[in-house]
């Protein structure tokens, strides 16, 4: 429970109803388009079911937690301490060969030569040499059930297991929107980020020389450990 929200957690079994939501709910969002940069917008919403169980089956081989709120109509996957998503010995069995035959080698570089060094410097930046920390996956709400705090309840209950552990937790926040839900939780931003300069509009598609689009790196500390 997070106040008189009711959110369940469990583990892999959650992979496809989280994936369900997820693609629903990032149909739009630019960083997603942007890596996906080879499909069409019809492609590209088709295939997203696949693409986030893809990820959220690589992410519970890595010990994430998916905790839903109100009978899925909000979900989100986290990353424990000393585990990352983009593990190679879990990405194989999660059936990634697929995915990075979808995106084609455009898409792989965009994520290894752009999206990556940007993020983990920043991580490296906000984290001040913290190698303990929690990762928010992803998290999401479903369209008819926003603005009712279901996304800030599973981000509370987040924040109840880290001070618990006295662990900060590091996202990426890839809309302005989900930024400012962030940062009302309490998550502060390291640096905010320019993703497709010249390459990308402000919407992640393709645009030569577009101005690209904005995404945030952020970090919540546990009270005591704040800097």
């Amino acid at each position: 429970m997070a106040g008189e929200i009711s959110i369940t957690v469990g583990g892999k079994d959650r992979v496809k109803p989280a994936a369900a939501l997820f693609a629903k709910a990032f149909e739009d969002d630019p960083m997603i388009t942007y890596l996906l940069c080879t499909m069409t917008d019809e492609k590209r919403i088709a295939y997203l079911p696949e693409y986030f169980e893809r990820l959220a089956t690589a992410a519970s081989l890595n010990g994430a937690s998916f905790p839903e709120a109100e009978d899925w109509k909000a979900c989100g996957g986290l990353i424990p301490p000393g585990k990352r998503v983009d593990n190679f010995w879990t990405l194989i069995p999660a059936g990634f060969a697929s995915v990075l035959w979808n995106v084609g080698f455009s898409g792989c570089m965009r994520m290894l030569r752009e999206f990556t060094p940007l993020a983990d410097a920043c991580k490296e930046k906000g984290l001040a040499g913290c190698k303990d920390y929690y990762y928010v996956f992803l998290v999401a709400t479903r369209e008819d059930a926003r603005g009712k705090g279901l996304c800030s309840a599973i981000i509370r209950y987040w924040q109840e297991t880290a001070a618990r552990e006295g662990v900060p937790i590091w996202l990426e926040a890839t809309t302005e929107h989900s930024m400012h839900i962030y940062s009302k939780c309490g998550f502060k931003i390291v640096e905010e980020m320019v993703i497709g300069k010249g390459k990308a509009g402000r919407d992640g598609k393709e645009c030569v020389g577009g101005e690209g689009f904005k995404f945030w790196g952020m970090v919540w500390w546990p009270d005591e450990k704040k800097s």
